[in-house]
């Protein structure tokens, strides 16, 4: 796989990470439940930190192959 495609596969990552994160914190705003608050915590918060990181290496990448001042 070239470079391209591995960053382009590393935003698909982060997209569908935001995604899941998305859905836990929806389902944390409509009810407020324990168990759903347990895992929006523990699950959601560091799912949503690798798509920032993945996001942020994706973007520097592409910066770097275009050499952008």
């Amino acid at each position: 796989m070239n470079e391209a495609g591995r960053r382009v596969k590393m935003l698909q990552a982060a997209i569908v990470l935001a995604i899941v994160f998305n859905v836990l914190a929806a389902i944390v705003l409509v009810r407020a439940r324990p168990i759903a608050f347990t895992l929006f915590m523990f699950l959601a918060q560091p799912l949503f930190a690798a798509a920032l990181v993945l996001l942020a290496i994706a973007v520097l990448t592409e910066l770097k192959t275009k050499r952008l001042p």
